[in-house]
């Protein structure tokens, strides 16, 4: 199904009274003031339930006074709401502690009334990231303070808005959303629940055609894909581009984001049923562009797969997101000028929970990490570059330009690869744990 839609749903407002953009306007980006019809309906919500304590947009608990404001939205105005003055009852899995999947806690608890430049969005689909397994396990450096609730995307319904933000920055995309339209949206942690406050700058219509399944597997790994490539990696027409974990989420993406600029890419899978996937998503997919990895040869493996793509000098793009015994054979095969984008290390997943002995194998297996001297890379004329899009969600104007021109690639909608029910979470975090998972897995809440 093609993503036009969503370019064409590019087309927003700005929170600020100057219509000059910060950058020149295109045919996906047109900024006009912010309609009317952005302010909150009149329409009545569900609520029920005592008041407790309420959640903050990243998932971690408030007090409910207006200190949330510097959580939410930096410098958002502290005008009064026109939003639902009461707070949400509704369902979460929270981290209490962190080290173990079992750690997770199906939770009642109440969503704070959504704050100026916020949407409440009952949630329709979850979408899992690596990020998640490694907060919950407490392995990744942005994770909140227990309790929190995990997750960084979703999809669901506009239920309520709050006033409009007045303090972003100019040429931010802000989409004019109404209470009841389907939307995609990501949130800094939060997203394991089935009502959600999200910024709006952050959410985006649900292209048309698409399922919420569908629009719960987009932004973030569509976003960190094209981030890697286009902004760190420079991918153009004629690169050479080796994209491992081809057969996940963001390795699919990044397989259609170098076919559609142009640039040949080589995917890397860990056994011959995930090769199976990439050639049906890409029936004219090279074979010989294919590698299934083996540890002891994955060198030459790269080497034979570039050369076979017309590219004996090597890569010019490595995007890695498996690291450990495998980044040896990608730097190795690196061409002069070429550029090694890193953004995570599943190979280094701890295989369960983090017990004395996974805190030990994991130990050694990063003594053991593979090293870079910077005082090599000159001479060598490489590099190496390294992200998380969760540090980006402050560069709003930057992402918004990224994903219009994601979206202006016209890439297919994504693969979901498996689907799990919201009572069944756990075990979905820990089946993608596993490695053994293809395309996207997404959780499916009920209506």
């Amino acid at each position: 199904m093609p993503c036009a839609p969503l370019a064409a749903a590019a087309t927003a407002a700005t929170n600020h009274p100057s219509p000059a953009p910060a950058h020149p306007a295109s045919p996906h980006l047109r900024l006009r003031p912010r309609p009317s019809h952005l302010r909150a309906s009149s329409a009545p919500l569900r609520r029920r339930g005592s008041r407790r304590s309420s959640i903050r947009t990243d998932g971690s608990p408030s007090d409910g006074t207006s200190s949330t404001l510097a959580v939410t939205e930096e410098g958002a105005s502290a005008s009064t709401s026109c939003a639902p003055a009461t707070p949400l009852q509704r369902i979460s899995w929270r981290v209490n502690k962190t080290g173990a999947l079992s750690g997770l806690e199906r939770v009642e608890d109440e969503l704070a009334p959504p704050l100026p430049g916020e949407a409440r969005i009952k949630v329709r689909a979850i979408g899992l990231n690596f990020a998640d397994v490694f907060s919950v396990l407490g392995l990744y450096q942005a994770t909140p303070q227990t309790p929190f609730v995990p997750g960084l995307e979703l999809c669901g319904v506009v239920e309520a808005l709050g006033p409009p933000a007045d303090d972003l920055p100019e040429g931010t995309v802000v989409p004019p959303l109404q209470v009841g339209d389907s939307v995609m949206a990501v949130v800094r942690f939060g997203a394991y629940a089935t009502s959600v406050n999200a910024k709006v700058h952050q959410t985006r219509p649900l292209p048309a055609g698409w399922t919420f399944e569908e629009g719960a597997a987009f932004l973030v790994q569509g976003l960190t894909a094209f981030y890697a490539l286009k902004a760190l990696g420079g991918v153009r027409r004629g690169h050479t581009v080796l994209v491992h974990s081809a057969a996940g989420g963001c390795g699919l993406f990044g397989l259609g984001i170098c076919r559609a600029l142009g640039a040949t890419p080589l995917a890397t899978v860990g056994s011959p049923n995930k090769a199976a996937v990439i050639r049906e998503r890409f029936p004219d997919f090279p074979p010989e562009h294919i590698i299934v990895r083996e540890r002891g040869r994955f060198g030459a493996q790269v080497k034979a797969a570039a050369a076979a793509a017309g590219a004996p000098g090597g890569c010019d793009i490595v995007m890695d997101a498996v690291l450990g015994d495998f980044f040896q054979g990608g730097w190795d095969n690196l061409a002069r000028g070429g550029r090694y984008v890193v953004f995570g290390a599943a190979d280094l997943t701890p295989s369960g929970d983090l017990g004395i002995v996974g805190w030990i194998k994991l130990a050694w297996k990063y003594v053991r990490r593979p090293m870079v001297d910077p005082l090599n890379l000159p001479g060598e004329n490489r590099s190496v570059m390294g992200f998380n899009l969760i540090w980006m969600f402050d560069k709003i104007v930057e992402l918004g330009e990224l994903l219009r021109d994601l979206a202006a690639l016209d890439l297919p909608a994504p693969k979901v690869g498996r689907t799990f029910g919201f009572e069944e979470l756990p075990a979905a975090l820990r089946t993608f744990q596993s490695g053994q998972t293809t395309g996207k897995v997404v959780i499916v809440v009920p209506e």
